[in-house]
């Protein structure tokens, strides 16, 4: 049963003549969009989305503009090798500054505040030790000197990455939307689209069947919900914010184990996230909860280290489903003639995510862009 349908109206404009259709409203489904738009301006791209707002990640996430801290890019190196990580760096690299390119630092709350790295004391002095192969290594990726640093802070011995950085997530969602209706994109927001008819070219919606000529889908860690037999995984974020603290403040965008925790200041305010590395079977899911084991564990940890303050008051706690799998790299290729998928962030939507919208259009439209090239050395 349709929950309602559309009018006569609605089909001729929103639904006919659509040359691109693409699914997912986050961060890689507008980016592709405007993409598309800023190639061809002639050509109809809709945009669907199950709710008016975006509930993955692009609008759930801490706000942090980061490719990799030490910790967590060794970690990589480990699991997928030096040139795998190298690509993958340069690409959040790119993405981000795509991102600054298109929309203003003060539009987004940009700040170059660096993202700071602490560590149990038991690891500190091995982490520390590899500053300096890291600096080399990030300089043969991107060009850039001295990216890591140590220096005496807040929480002891910090290091820091000087190239990253923090932004209002909403703002920047909002500003990424209005980009992409001023170029003619139409985004139909509200419409669940429960199953892909790919040999018949149709989307089984809640308001009907709805037609593509070219299909991409960009929705994630929802990806299992709509395709089969792609490595993608859900993993579930979970976020608390406190109420304003009198004289609260930190110099940075922290994080903690190898990435998987992670803590900044707005406004006087802690917000902290993360924890899921405690609980991977049962975060691996889609569902927008909170579970008592990864709340108490960030509160544990914002009154004993972060904060040490004996009560932390709580003012909203939420969660984020990222697209994660057995592999870092982002799926973005063709699964038929008319179907393509860009998804699996990794976690580094706010930073690979524009990268891969414009790597997506020029793939779609069989565009030889050398902008998309990552030029990493091997």
């Amino acid at each position: 049963m349709l929950d309602h349908k559309l009018s006569w109206w609605e089909s001729e404009y929103l639904l006919k003549d659509v040359d691109y259709t693409i699914l997912g409203a986050g961060i890689v489904g507008l980016s592709t969009a405007i993409e598309i738009k800023q190639f061809s301006p002639k050509t109809k791209v809709l945009i669907i989305d199950k709710k008016t707002y975006p509930i993955g990640a692009s609008t759930k996430n801490a706000g942090f503009a980061c490719f990799g801290s030490v910790s967590e890019i060794l970690d990589d190196i480990d699991n997928f090798g030096e040139t795998k990580c190298g690509k993958l760096i340069a690409m959040r690299w790119r993405g981000l500054n795509i991102l600054k390119a298109r929309i203003s630092s003060n539009n987004m709350d940009y700040q170059s505040r660096h993202g700071i790295e602490i560590f149990d004391e038991n690891d500190e002095g091995y982490y520390h030790a590899r500053i300096p192969q890291m600096n080399e290594y990030i300089e043969h990726v991107l060009d850039e000197k001295d990216c890591f640093s140590l220096r005496k802070g807040k929480y002891g011995n910090e290091t820091v990455n000087r190239l990253e950085g923090c932004l209002n997530p909403q703002k920047m969602m909002a500003h990424l939307e209005m980009k992409a209706r001023n170029l003619g994109v139409v985004i139909l927001q509200g419409i669940n689209v429960k199953k892909i008819e790919a040999d018949n070219s149709e989307l089984e919606s809640d308001v009907g069947l709805i037609p593509f000529k070219k299909l991409i889908v960009c929705v994630n860690g929802f990806s299992q919900r709509l395709l089969s037999g792609i490595d993608v995984q859900p993993a579930r974020n979970q976020v608390i914010v406190t109420k304003p603290i009198n004289g609260f403040s930190l110099n940075g965008c922290y994080h903690m184990h190898k990435g998987y925790v992670y803590f900044r200041e707005v406004n006087s305010r802690l917000i902290l996230g993360g924890g899921r590395h405690l609980a991977k079977t049962v975060e691996t899911t889609d569902k927008l909860d909170n579970t008592e084991q990864i709340v108490n564990y960030l509160i544990d940890l914002a009154e004993t280290k972060i904060l040490k303050v004996r009560k932390l008051e709580i003012d909203k706690m939420w969660s984020g489903i990222l697209g994660v799998g057995s592999d870092k790299m982002p799926i973005v290729k063709k699964i038929n003639e008319n179907v393509m998928v860009a998804i699996r962030m990794g976690g580094m939507g706010v930073a690979i995510g524009s990268y891969i919208g414009r790597l997506a259009a020029s793939i779609l439209l069989e565009i030889d862009n050398s902008d998309v090239q990552l030029f990493v050395k091997s």
